[in-house]
């Protein structure tokens, strides 16, 4: 082993130089090169402990005996601290700047209400705790504030800042028939009724009921987004303005070209963003639904808020009897239950109908009358009887009946058909088999 303090030298202008500060140089057993520290001192001695100091400390965490420097250091860091290099590195990473600013206030009120300074006192019991005490807040939301910290924490453990994520084995809240916000689809008719009063919001309403697009998403998108003039228009969302951060393509229907091609022609020329001022406030678009006769909130304590619209394309798409795969596409989600089960309104579903519709089991199918269609009423095993008994009667004198046809150009059977004739027997009958 190797354990060493000196001084460096370097010679410059011909002179021997030496530095002022001590550095230290070790190689411990099983290393394969030598390590070279800044001991940050002038005596000799104090550089001599330092040195022994540091060597001892690798010998412990080599024993598994001391966590790395990195997590020791991580220890006696404040966890703001941590924070800031979080977000800093979210952003590094092209993050949507709302998304950063949501994590960065849901930490920030789990570290303030749990009153976590620093990483040892962040444990899964004082999150628990914490949660239990949460009476207000519905499961989705502490399932957010879960995946927020958990996020910070396994950076922090990608980066050798902690050794293991301490919630790591905690689950998530149930959520199913615990949803707070329920929301409903809106019918054909109330949609009808909502155009007919929205004016110059009429416009917002169908690219959200026709694009699925979420209001965020509505409010980044740029006049150089939308193609009309293709042979099928679309509207390319980016990457950077989605929920998932993946880019995609929409085609734009009917209804909806018009209005758009009408709304660019009338925004300012300086205007990039298409929908400008006019995507709705809540109170706004409250007032247009009371406007056309929709109630907010229905019977059962659903609502038909803004995002209503976007279950209203998923269940159109059910209805018009879409595919769930191409559903789920169009949708831009990442699992089809979401399609299928949460944004598909069931109460608009044609149930009744359907089972109604469903082939009778107990009424019997009426038979045939005799002669009505011979070809199809003959009996397959008497068919085989009488072609078993023409094959075993052929002799030469009938050969001359065989007639071989081609077969039709674009049949997918490669051989021909065959007709066997044969003229009528002792008994008057005739036969005829056809393969």
């Amino acid at each position: 082993m190797i354990c060493t303090v000196f001084r460096p030298k370097r010679t410059k202008n011909g002179h021997a130089e030496i530095a002022r500060l001590y550095r230290g140089r070790y190689r411990l057993e099983g290393d394969t090169k030598i390590t070279d520290v800044p001991l940050h001192t002038t005596d000799k001695r104090v550089a001599q402990q330092k040195l022994e100091e540091i060597v001892k400390n690798r010998q412990l965490e080599s024993a598994g005996l001391l966590p790395p420097e990195a997590q020791r250091i991580a220890q006696q860091t404040p966890l703001l601290d941590h924070l800031k290099d979080y977000l800093a590195d979210l952003s590094a990473m092209g993050r949507d700047p709302e998304y950063i600013y949501i994590v960065d206030k849901q930490i920030r009120k789990l570290l303030q209400e749990c009153r976590w300074i620093g990483l040892p006192s962040v444990t899964s019991d004082s999150f628990l705790k914490w949660r239990s005490r949460q009476r207000g807040k519905a499961p989705k939301t502490l399932n957010d504030y879960l995946a927020s910290l958990s996020g910070l924490l396994r950076w922090m453990e990608r980066n050798e800042r902690l050794e293991k994520n301490p919630l790591r084995l905690v689950q998530k809240v149930q959520t199913n028939g615990r949803q707070v916000r329920h929301r409903r689809a809106f019918t054909h008719e109330e949609m009808q009724r909502l155009l007919a009063i929205a004016g110059t919001r009429k416009v917002v309403y169908l690219a959200a009921v026709y694009t699925g697009l979420r209001r965020g998403e509505l409010s980044k998108l740029l006049k150089t987004d939308l193609h009309l003039d293709a042979k099928q228009p679309f509207m390319n969302v980016r990457a950077s303005t989605t929920k998932n951060h993946k880019q995609a393509t929409i085609a734009v229907h009917p209804d909806l070209l018009p209005e758009l091609r009408d709304l660019l022609a009338s925004l300012p020329a300086r205007e990039t963003r298409v929908f400008a001022d006019l995507l709705p406030t809540m109170d706004t678009f409250r007032a247009d639904l009371k406007a056309a006769g929709i109630e907010f909130v229905d019977a059962q304590g659903r609502r038909a808020d803004f995002h209503a619209l976007r279950h209203t394309l998923a269940t159109n798409l059910m209805l018009a009897g879409t595919s769930p795969r191409i559903a789920m596409e169009i949708m831009r989600h990442s699992d089809i239950k979401l399609t299928t089960k949460t944004y598909t309104d069931a109460g608009l579903l044609p149930l009744a109908e359907t089972v109604i519709n469903l082939p009778s089991l107990t009424k019997l199918a009426k038979p045939s009358e005799p002669d009505s269609q011979i070809d199809s009423q003959i009996d397959s095993q008497r068919l085989f009887r009488a072609g078993a008994d023409l094959s075993g009667r052929v002799t030469d004198s009938t050969k001359e009946h065989y007639l071989e046809l081609p077969s039709i150009e674009g049949d997918s059977h490669e051989t021909s058909e065959l007709v066997t004739t044969c003229p009528e027997n002792e008994e008057s009958c005739r036969a005829r088999t056809r393969t």
